[in-house]
Parts: C-alpha cells; structure tokens; sequence
C-alpha cells in the first residue's frame, strides 16, 4: 500500500487532542474511522480512477 498523508483542519486537531488528554478510545476510534480512514480511502479512490483512466495525477 503507498503512503498516504493526512490533513487535519484546526478543528479536526482540537478533537484529536481532546481525545488524547481524555484518553476517549471509544471517540479515537470513531476519530480513525470517520476522519482518517475516510481520507485514506478518498485517496485510495482517485488513484484508482486516474489508473483506470489511464493518468498518472
């Protein structure tokens, strides 16, 4: 699998770090899932589509 990078915006960072002064996992795993798998996976997707298409984006 290739690299893949995360952007967090400002109030995606003040979640991340209010689950890890709360020690939350049940919220840092919905964190994982909804904000960073989701980028993953929307990454994932448009390399897919631009190998289809025969692009190299």
């Amino acid at each position: 699998m290739p690299k893949a990078s995360v952007v967090l915006e400002e109030p995606e960072q003040q979640d991340l770090q209010m689950i890890l002064i709360d020690g939350d996992a049940a919220a840092a795993l919905r964190f994982l899932k909804e904000v960073v798998w989701a980028q993953v996976q929307a990454m994932r997707r448009k390399a897919l589509r631009s190998h289809l298409e025969g692009r190299s984006d």
